[in-house]
């Protein structure tokens, strides 16, 4: 059981599940106790976004350029808990395998973006969603596609609003998290480009097309924690954002 708002929340599984069981919660974006078995286990303290896109998000990954205290995990789909939630001094990584998915727990859908402050959990000015088949996915160390929108875009920052091709495939859950790595890219079976635990990996940047997405930017902060969204252009088009990336499931 847990306080947020001065509200209780009791025995919630995922923040999909507290959202359901409490609309309250709409809005209320912060850190919540869920419990991944219900009643007969451990509670565990994660940060739900209860606005974006209707809200019940809960954070599973959050990198941070700097070097990474694995304690053993892998960085990942499959891969277990690293960090904290409230330490903004490291990646941090939820551990799903280990607490949802081993209790039954299931996802539909994920969000991924840019970080906006290295000292908080705010958005930066990209959110993109993809939709998946849970058991195929996490599951089967295959590629696999999935419906794909653009959730928040800023054409100022980078020159379009349409999902960027580098991320148009996603999968190999055991073969990435083996390589430490979210696997997401365009085509041509596994290979070392995704949410690695410092950065969002990338190719294309400055290419004559959108296919790196907005991961250009690097990972410069200023005198507050914010994400410098540096662009620049190249072959005529506007290319930026950060490399510093979040995920969230639903």
């Amino acid at each position: 059981m847990a306080t947020f708002y001065n509200q209780e929340f009791s025995f919630a599984t995922t923040a999909k599940d507290l959202l359901a069981k409490y609309p309250l919660t709409y809005q209320k974006d912060g850190y919540y106790m869920l419990y991944p078995s219900g009643r007969t286990g451990p509670g565990q303290v994660v940060y739900c976004d209860m606005t974006t896109d209707g809200g019940g998000w809960m954070m599973i990954a959050r990198s941070h350029p700097s070097t990474v205290n694995y304690n053993g995990q892998n960085w990942g789909w499959r891969g277990g808990p690293i960090g904290s939630i409230k330490d903004f001094s490291q990646a941090y990584q939820a551990g799903w395998l280990t607490y949802w998915d081993s209790m039954g727990q299931t996802f539909t859908e994920f969000i991924f973006g840019n970080r906006s402050n290295i000292y908080n959990n705010s958005w930066g000015p990209f959110i993109y969603k993809r939709g998946i088949t849970y058991t195929d996915f996490i599951n089967s160390d295959t590629q696999q596609g999935g419906s794909t929108s653009t959730l928040k875009s800023d054409t100022n920052v980078y020159g379009t609003t349409s999902f960027p091709g580098m991320q148009g495939a996603i999968g190999y859950p055991v073969t990435g998290t083996s390589n430490n790595i979210y696997y997401m890219r365009d085509c041509c079976g596994f290979s070392g480009y995704g949410g690695t635990a410092t950065s969002m990996a990338t190719v294309y940047c400055g290419a004559n097309f959108y296919y790196a997405g907005p991961w250009c930017g690097g990972s410069t902060t200023d005198g507050s924690g914010n994400f410098q969204n540096g662009s620049y252009d190249s072959n005529g088009l506007r290319f930026g954002g950060t490399n510093q990336y979040m995920i969230m499931v639903r």
